[in-house]
């Protein structure tokens, strides 16, 4: 055997890009938002709706379709999954002391709110907390049932 088929391995300080959607930081930041827009003075959600929201709120092509289904225009159930990064990200903001798990529930700290304020004075998520106060409030224990097959 020759030795002229070597592979050599090259190593590169080039950055690789991590999509966005696979960002803790941006999914710990969606979570809060949820959580502070759509609880009100409550500060928490069910950790089901929160995980809704935020597949909702990561496929911004889709809003206008779970718009109409949240506002009842049509009966079409659009698909909404389970998303394991988006409970990573849950575990990351426990840790990070950004929201606490309570009763199935998901608290907002005042750390996590203390971010929510800084989102919202940085203009950062707005398309994202308009959607959410348009139909956030809509997500109901029926609709999630509805989105679910009652699985969630």
């Amino acid at each position: 055997m020759q030795d002229d088929n070597k592979i050599k391995a090259v190593i590169s300080d080039k950055a690789y890009p991590v999509p966005i959607e696979m960002r803790p930081l941006w999914r710990i930041c969606l979570i809060v938002t949820s959580i502070a827009v759509v609880s009100g003075d409550k500060k928490f959600l069910d950790s089901k709706k929160v995980n809704i929201l935020v597949w909702m709120l990561i496929r911004k092509k889709r809003w206008e379709e779970y718009e109409k289904y949240l506002l009842g225009r049509t009966n079409d159930i659009p698909l909404v999954s389970v998303d394991t990064a988006t409970y990573k990200a849950v575990e990351f903001s426990i840790a990070k002391g950004f929201v606490l798990l309570k009763d199935g529930r998901v608290h907002l700290t005042d750390s996590g709110q203390d971010l929510h304020e800084i989102l919202v004075k940085n203009e950062i998520m707005q398309d994202e907390m308009s959607f959410l106060h348009q139909v956030g409030k809509k997500l109901t224990g029926n609709k999630i049932k509805g989105l679910t097959g009652g699985l969630l």
